[in-house]
């Protein structure tokens, strides 16, 4: 069977689904109307199908509120977390066979001996309590957030039901779908809980003094089972409202030293520690709980990875959703940076356009005030340009007059009638050339190697002064003159083309006494390395 106070319903962003000994129901966030139920048969379940595939994919928090589930306190020897775990794993397996929903926490150490780990180990012990519904979200592909139940999710309540300070807490709740949940913890950490089935409907009393009776029973447990000292109080918390409420303040009497504490449940909802919710008063805890789970989303502790593939997806779709929404914002950030860089870039080159246009007209104006020229700027710039570039490569005789003043220096007998110089367009090897006995000198004496410098030519006309008529002795004087110059470091090469006698054997021999004259002229050819013609930068 399925029961709803309204015919349609507002789907809000998550659901919770409370299964109890009895029936399930769904309680959606924020809309705080009268949750849906399903009983636990197969038409139950069957309508619980049909209402996943007629709501949207909103995740569900699963509670749950059962006898089936089971818990163990433990001690094992204090080792490293991953250890822990492993231990705690293979402890849970051998004592909860046959099901895949466990759980296992660290609650503590001890305070004497080896001081070691204890442990609390809960399981759910009959899965089908819980598996078909955990199937049948998966089969309608709707995200299971987490599977948590009742006593464990009360833990994390306890500053809103009981406050601070008390050592021995006993939360006594009744739900319509389960019964009587009775949950003690001890310095804040769970010990145990106990589920009485009672009767949903009925006259207040009637509830009211079987619940004092299951209260007793379960304090006299505590005391005999030590988990409490029998000279310490128990702190009993009530959650009731309306009539139950009031046949609780007036009948219960506290067993032993205990101390009873009564929580409206309508109190709670209205100081928020519950929604704000609208509607009749109810006896019964089950709204305040479902939506403190809607409230506090809480952690998943019987859940299986499979279970919750679909959350998974979901938080995968909306991590993707978000990236791509930061990845388009940051791509309209940089677009528009980008549009006004260009839009700036514009308006500088306009304005290096317009800039040049000005000095283009300025220049044009400057230039017609110009008096008339007889050649165009352009070809006086090419002519600038060459004569900047030949006084860049210039050189100059000064080289051939060094060079023959240190020869002429030594044989004062020649006087040098003519010169005429002029310099190659190719550089020479200081260690190279034809320089013969002067460039062997040079290899001898161990001269260091210069750096290539422009070879330059001179040749040189001269006369013997004074000459008495001695061809002989004049062309001795002649060659030893050319000697001295092959000498010299500089010399390439020394060529002698005119002598006062003409020597050569293909040379005829012929002549007059008129002929002869008191001069003996020649001619050399001399080539040199100048190193002040090397190129200028």
């Amino acid at each position: 069977m399925i029961s709803s106070l309204t015919s349609r319903f507002k789907f809000a962003s998550r659901r919770a689904l409370f299964i109890g000994a009895r029936d399930a129901a769904v309680y959606h966030w924020p809309a705080l109307t009268a949750p849906r139920l399903f009983d636990l048969s197969d038409e139950g379940r069957a309508a619980f199908r049909r209402y996943l595939a007629q709501s949207p994919k909103a995740p569900f928090y699963l509670l749950l509120d059962a006898p089936e589930e089971e818990y163990r306190h433990e001690v094992v020897p204090h080792v490293s977390r991953r250890r822990r775990a492993a231990l705690l794993r293979r402890k849970a397996e051998r004592l909860f066979k046959n099901t895949p929903y466990c759980h296992h926490r660290v609650t503590g150490r001890e305070t004497e001996g080896r001081r070691d780990d204890r442990a609390l180990l809960t399981a759910i012990v009959n899965p089908a309590a819980l598996k078909p519904w955990c199937a049948m979200l998966d089969e309608a592909k709707t995200p299971l957030a987490s599977v948590c139940s009742l006593p464990l999710f009360t833990q994390s309540l306890l500053k809103v039901i009981a406050g601070d300070g008390a050592a021995n807490q006993l939360i006594v709740s009744l739900q319509s779908l389960s019964g009587l949940r009775q949950t003690f913890f001890r310095n804040g950490a769970f010990h145990l809980s106990r589920l009485v089935q009672m009767p949903s409907h009925g006259a207040a009393p009637a509830t009211a003094a079987a619940l004092r009776e299951e209260v007793q029973k379960i304090c006299r447990y505590l005391v005999s089972a030590r988990l409490a000292a029998p000279e310490e109080p128990i702190d009993i918390y009530f959650l009731a409202a309306g009539q139950l409420l009031d046949e609780l303040r007036g009948e219960t009497q506290p067993p032993g030293n205990a101390r009873q504490h009564f929580r409206d449940l309508a109190q709670l909802r209205q100081s928020g520690a519950g929604a704000k919710a609208a509607g009749p008063e109810e006896s019964f805890s089950d709204s305040f709980f479902m939506r403190q789970a809607l409230k506090r989303r809480p952690a998943n502790i019987y859940a299986t990875p499979r279970e919750r593939r679909y959350l998974f997806m979901r938080r995968l779709r909306g991590g993707l959703l978000t990236a791509g929404a930061l990845l388009l914002l940051a791509g309209a950030v940089q677009g528009g940076l980008n549009l006004a860089k260009g839009l700036l870039y514009q308006h500088r080159s306009r304005t290096a356009a317009a800039q040049a246009d000005s000095y283009a007209a300025q220049y044009e104006e400057a230039r017609r005030r110009l008096p008339e020229t007889p050649v165009e700027p352009a070809e006086l710039k090419v002519a600038i340009d060459i004569a900047d570039a030949l006084a860049r490569r210039k050189t100059g005789p000064a080289g051939a007059v060094r060079l023959l003043s240190d020869s002429l220096e030594r044989f004062p007998a020649i006087q040098a009638t003519r010169l005429v110089w002029n310099a190659t367009a190719e550089s020479v090897d200081p260690q190279a050339g034809s320089g013969g006995a002067g460039n062997r000198d040079g290899a001898r004496r161990g001269a260091a190697p210069e750096l290539p410098s422009r070879c330059c030519q001179a040749r040189l006309e001269g006369r013997i002064e004074p000459f008495d008529g001695d061809f002989r002795a004049a062309m001795a004087v002649i060659n030893r003159f050319a000697d001295d110059l092959r000498g010299q470091s500089a010399t390439r090469s020394v060529r002698l083309l005119a002598l006062p006698l003409n020597l050569s054997p293909d040379a005829d021999l012929q002549g007059d006494t008129r002929g002869l004259n008191d001069e003996a002229r020649f001619t050399m050819e001399l080539a040199y390395a100048d190193p002040g013609g090397e190129a200028r930068p």
